[in-house]
């Protein structure tokens, strides 16, 4: 490649970053049809001189965006997605039969939803794609919670949804996370879903988080809960060691990787 094909490479990656916030590598590597090391080294070049941008986690991100902005559901399916489905295969195992439980929004429980084959299952979701996607499951009783539709992420929220939840007591509660940090705990990028969030421990026995380890080390504007609220804590192998080792030292949590 030459000097101008690679300054104008980096310059329509600049326009993408400040056009959606942040850019992760997998989305470098298709948009540009590049490998996933030249797509790190855009990354490293497209930050020299520029104040405006971050180095994030797997990516590339604005310096206003302090764990802000938030693609849509559509487009998170096809992050991480061989990830987010072992994760949810495995906390899919951990349901017994004739339990109930509460599911959160999010792609990795949308494919936790999907992972469901129990017999006398009693669902509450607060997704309603999660919610279509179960309703034709003859062994799962499905309940979906009322309130407002977050458009663009399927997600239930706001004052009549935080009511609404108070009304179920289950056995587990399946929570996801947009970010989360040791010191801070789990933390989200839009307040619309932080009362439901915050439910879903009062209404459970044990709370379950699942989340690919892409979402730590880092801080969303939100706060939802600290980490010794959780009780089982499911990610992948690629979570950072130093962090594992925190979590496995520092938390009374049962710490399950895939």
């Amino acid at each position: 490649m030459n000097t101008i094909e690679k300054y104008n490479r980096l310059e329509e990656l600049k326009k993408l970053v400040v056009k959606n916030k942040r850019l992760m590598v997998e989305d470098i590597v298709e948009y540009f049809n590049v490998s996933y090391p030249t797509a790190r080294r855009y990354i490293q070049e497209a930050l020299i001189n520029n104040k405006d941008l971050k180095k994030i986690r797997n990516g590339i991100g604005l310096i206003t965006d302090f764990g802000n902005t938030e693609i849509y559901f559509e487009e998170k399916l096809n992050i991480k997605t061989e990830e987010k489905k072992a994760i949810a295969k495995k906390c899919a195992s951990l349901i017994l039969e004739g339990e109930s439980i509460i599911i959160d929004s999010g792609t990795t429980c949308y494919f936790f939803a999907q992972e469901l084959y129990h017999k006398n299952l009693k669902v509450v979701s607060t997704d309603i794609r999660i919610s279509m996607e179960l309703t034709d499951n003859k062994d799962i009783s499905v309940y979906t919670i009322g309130g407002e539709i977050r458009k663009g992420y399927y997600s239930i929220g706001g004052p009549i949804a935080q009511e609404n939840i108070k009304n179920f007591n289950v056995n587990t509660a399946i929570m996801s996370a947009d970010s989360i940090s040791i010191d801070r705990g789990i933390t989200n990028t839009d307040v619309f879903e932080i009362s439901v969030k915050k439910e879903l421990r009062k209404c459970s026995e044990r709370l379950i988080l699942i989340s690919d380890s892409s979402k730590f080390n880092n801080n969303s504007f939100y706060h939802v809960m600290p980490l010794s609220s959780i009780d089982i804590l499911i990610t992948d192998s690629s979570i950072d060691k130093n962090i594992y080792k925190r979590l496995k030292e520092e938390k009374n949590i049962e710490l399950i990787i895939v």
